[in-house]
């Protein structure tokens, strides 16, 4: 299955695409660019902040991410992530989050958000705040 992705590199590069490879078990993955063609990309894990699966490209750079949590989420695993850069993401731990790999599925707690989930790559975090 393609996924329209936006991957933030620890570089602070960013690359937006779609990508069909992508295994939190393997080392790398292609990324094809989304900006209409182009060469594939070969990504390292080691190298990422974060994959950010995306509603659109585009976004919406005015929207600010609601800080809090909806009752729906009262029996989720909650936390707030924050990255060694500084970004914090709320949201809901997902698969890979209670294990040692190298990241873990995140789906942010703003059902507006445009990220639909994200991979986070744990060497790329400063912290997990885990909130009951």
């Amino acid at each position: 299955m393609e996924n329209k992705i936006v991957v933030h590199m620890t570089d602070g590069t960013i690359h937006k695409g779609v990508t069909q490879d992508f295994s939190p078990d393997e080392e790398l993955f292609h990324l094809l660019p989304g900006e209409g063609g182009g060469f594939p990309i070969r990504l390292r894990l080691n190298e990422l902040k974060a994959l950010f699966y995306v509603k659109d490209y585009i976004g919406n750079r005015d929207f600010v991410a609601r800080r809090k949590f909806a009752e729906a989420h009262e029996s989720a695993r909650r936390a707030i992530v924050a990255f060694n850069d500084g970004e914090e993401v709320w949201g809901i731990l997902g698969e890979g989050a209670d294990e040692d790999g190298t990241g873990f599925f995140f789906y942010p707690a703003d059902t507006e958000d445009n990220n639909i989930r994200i991979f986070v790559i744990r060497s790329a975090m400063k912290e997990l705040r885990r909130i009951s």
